[in-house]
């Protein structure tokens, strides 16, 4: 696929090798205003304004420096920022099959979009079908499975809601690029069913610990799993639905 070199200085040397892709949307005005934001050197918050911010803060404020990977935009146009090899600064506080610092193993993907600071607008097809090829060139370069790409809301629940819940997984699924629940188990536990669902949610990535009380933790992953699995519904209830789907990713 034709690739559009903006190299970002915002990166440093990796001390992991690479095991997930993470999306993320941009959730700004244009993907040039996102494109100028990861590239910065030196951000201050007078270049970037918006309602991630208040209104008064000094224009002069150093923002902090991120970057990532890739840029996709609403017309299918693919970016490369930082190269695949380096460690880009995308994710953040972030943790994922129990480690931290997902930046050190992971690829970053920003995908042009608004996101909820801007009404969080449909994805076009076209930036669709680029997500999947570019993911599917990652997959085979580093031979991962379809479990391995996951969204920023999967591994920051407590803070993180993108690439938001109209992002559509299920058409990364059925192209083979991510996965989606299989089936659904008849025989849920009546007993400690709280516990069992934190397993459940442990194994699939998140940072939950099985104490069997339902917690902040376990809360915000519940939110961030049916916010990419069930997004006709986001409560955090451990509802029968949620359950089934669980035990058909797990």
């Amino acid at each position: 696929m034709n690739i559009i070199d903006r190299p970002s200085p915002n990166f440093d040397a990796r001390t992991r090798p690479i095991d997930l892709v993470v999306l993320h949307y941009t959730g700004m005005q244009d993907a040039e205003t996102a494109i100028a934001r990861l590239t910065d050197p030196a951000p201050v918050a007078g270049r970037f304004p918006g309602p991630w911010q208040a209104e008064d803060v000094a224009p002069d404020a150093p923002l902090g420096k991120v970057s990532a990977h890739y840029v996709v935009a609403e017309d299918g146009a693919v970016y490369r920022l930082v190269a695949e090899e380096h460690r880009a600064w995308h994710a953040g506080a972030s943790s994922w099959d129990g480690e931290g610092d997902v930046n050190h193993r992971a690829i970053g993907i920003e995908i042009v979009n608004g996101g909820h600071d801007f009404g969080l607008p449909e994805f076009p097809d076209a930036q669709i079908q680029a997500v999947i090829a570019l993911l599917r060139g990652i997959m085979e370069r580093w031979s991962l499975g379809r479990a391995r790409i996951v969204g920023h809301s999967d591994v920051a629940p407590e803070r993180k809601l993108d690439p938001g819940e109209r992002f559509p997984w299920k058409k990364l699924a059925d192209a083979g690029v991510s996965i989606w629940p299989q089936g659904a188990a008849l025989d849920l536990p009546d007993d400690d069913y709280v516990a069992h669902a934190q397993q459940q949610l442990a194994v699939f990535g998140y940072d939950v610990q099985a104490t069997g009380v339902m917690d902040a933790a376990t809360k915000n992953a519940l939110v961030a799993f049916q916010r990419r699995f069930r997004p006709h519904q986001i409560d955090g209830v451990l509802d029968e639905e949620t359950r089934k789907l669980l035990a058909g990713v797990t």
